[in-house]
């Protein structure tokens, strides 16, 4: 049985643009109870977050990306190192690069004034930093 703390829904939703070859994964985010007071900073955090707890759905062609954490043992794992991760000066920044305004506003926005950010993030680099962290088993384990 899953914590509930992963079961929560979140502020922000995200949406695919696209999966690159390199292991990255550009998404669209935005959060529905900030609004246009929506951070630069805050979006590139979300977008790990997505990443790792809640995934990123399918859509523009991309194929639904899985939670890296998806079992109980590695998002209890995760949770002991989680305001580490995400602090001021955390690892967390290590996988994303700056974020953009997004000039194109999902359709679920409609005409409301949010922010909407394009965050890429280097889930490979990712995945691989909670594998040597012992967050996560490595995909090769078992093989």
């Amino acid at each position: 049985m899953l914590p509930t703390f992963a079961q929560k829904q979140f502020a922000y939703q995200v949406e695919c643009i696209s999966f690159e070859n390199s292991g990255s994964v550009s998404v669209k985010i935005w959060n529905t109870k900030k609004g246009k007071k929506y951070t630069q900073l805050q979006a590139r955090k979300d977008a790990v977050h997505a990443i790792l707890f809640s995934g990123v759905p399918g859509s523009n062609g991309c194929v639904t990306q899985k939670p890296i954490l998806s079992t109980p043992e590695s998002i209890e794992a995760f949770i002991k190192i989680e305001n580490d991760f995400f602090s001021k000066n955390g690892e967390w920044s290590k996988f994303t690069r700056e974020a953009s305004i997004s000039t194109t506003l999902p359709q679920q926005i409609g005409d409301k004034k949010w922010k909407v950010y394009q965050v890429s993030i280097s889930k490979d680099l990712l995945r691989k930093y909670l594998e040597e962290n012992k967050i996560i088993k490595s995909l090769n384990t078992g093989f």
